[in-house]
This record gives structure tokens, C-alpha cells and sequence, in this order.
């Protein structure tokens, strides 16, 4: 029984939040009907992740020292792996 309240309860809140949603779904040209959607619920904007650090631009002369670095950093890091824990 009291589910069956709560049932009721629950339909008589979310009735106007279903009403609303049908005034753009009764337009029919396709651009009209996504401006209308845009006004009831504007579009969230996008957030681009922010880039670790970008790589500095590399000399002819300074990829060997570039990758030396990188080689020395992926060593560390595996030498951390526990082997036979």
C-alpha cells in the first residue's frame, strides 16, 4: 500500500517536468524544434582537458638527450613494479 502512494506520489511531481518537454516536440521544422530544446536546456559547453606539459621543440642536437631523459624517467618507474610481491 504504501508503495502504491509513493507510486502516486512520485507521478503527480514529475508530471509538469513531462508536460514541458511535449511544447518542442509539437514543432515540426527540425532547426525550430532543436532552438527550442537549446532554450529549455542550453547545451552544456565542452572542457578540454588541460595538457600535462608540452614537449619543448627538439634540436637535431638535443633528441638524443631528449630520449636519454625519457629512457631515465621509464626506468624509475619500473623499478618501482614490485616483482614477486
Amino acid at each position: 500500500m504504501k508503495s502504491v502512494a509513493l507510486l502516486v506520489a512520485l507521478s503527480a511531481l514529475f508530471g509538469p517536468a513531462i508536460a514541458q518537454a511535449a511544447d518542442c516536440q509539437s514543432i515540426p521544422k527540425s532547426s525550430d524544434r532543436l532552438a527550442c530544446y537549446d532554450k529549455s536546456t542550453p547545451p552544456a559547453g565542452r572542457v578540454k582537458p588541460a595538457a600535462a606539459s608540452p614537449a619543448p621543440a627538439a634540436q637535431p642536437g638535443q633528441a638524443a638527450d631528449l630520449l636519454a631523459e625519457e629512457n631515465a624517467r621509464l626506468d624509475a618507474k619500473i623499478k618501482n613494479i614490485c616483482r614477486g610481491c
